[in-house]
């Protein structure tokens, strides 16, 4: 499920929206999959077994399956949103709880991968936000490096967006009218040609065009995967 639309603010623009690694199924993805094996086995090796044994079997598959279609509900309804203005962690079914940072609350940016997580190409991103907050820490973000650049190439367009204003206004002198707010990244990258700007730039113009219906779903899911594995 894409991040709802009426969610965004005037001028916010969705820069990527990922589902956890599937690493996020973790153990109940191993344990379903281990009793499988183990009734088959056993089927085949002692054939035919007691009514008590299939009966127990059959109870051991089916707790492990349920367990682990409950976790990939789960990763079904968590997603990781990036914008032009903050990082958005949701999930749930029934109940939504939603995490929202700011991009002008960011201080510091951090990755972590265990030798395990680097092969399974996922790792947790630390964001250090001033306030109460503190830190804020996303588990299960996949390519977390490259993620972790797209956050820092925004948060420079935020900063960037907010002094050309009073910039341009101090070159001129206080004579001169103030200009009009500066355009987000993504509609200065849709202003320009189609392969300018940077990797973000271009997300975010892919994302317009996905949003205009200009491209269909297919065509920007290839172009988006293009695009991250140039990061």
């Amino acid at each position: 499920m894409s991040f709802p639309r009426r969610l965004l603010t005037a001028g916010e623009q969705v820069v990527v929206d990922l589902r956890p690694s599937w690493a996020f199924l973790g153990w109940p993805l191993v344990v379903t999959g281990a009793a499988v094996v183990l009734a088959v086995g056993l089927a085949v090796a002692f054939s035919p077994l007691p009514h008590e044994a299939v009966d127990a079997l059959l109870l051991l598959v089916a707790v492990t399956v349920g367990v682990l279609a409950g976790r990939v509900i789960r990763w079904l309804s968590t997603s990781l949103v990036l914008t032009t203005a903050r990082v958005v962690e949701r999930s749930g079914v029934f109940g939504r709880r939603a995490l929202e940072v700011r991009l002008d609350r960011i201080n510091e940016l951090s990755y972590h991968q265990s030798l395990g997580a680097r092969l399974t190409r996922t790792g947790e991103v630390t964001l250090e936000v001033g306030g109460e907050t503190g830190v804020v820490t996303l588990e299960h973000v996949r390519r977390p490096a490259a993620f972790q650049s797209l956050i820092t190439e925004q948060v420079a367009a935020l900063h960037a967006r907010r002094l050309a204003p009073s910039t341009a206004y101090a070159e001129r002198g206080p004579s001169a009218p103030h200009p009009p707010d500066t355009p987000p990244t993504g509609q200065r990258a849709l202003a320009g040609s189609p392969g300018s700007g940077s990797v973000a730039d271009r997300l975010v113009q892919l994302g317009e065009l996905r949003r205009r219906g200009i491209v269909s779903a297919a065509e920007y899911e290839a172009k988006k995967a293009q695009l991250l594995e140039q990061l």
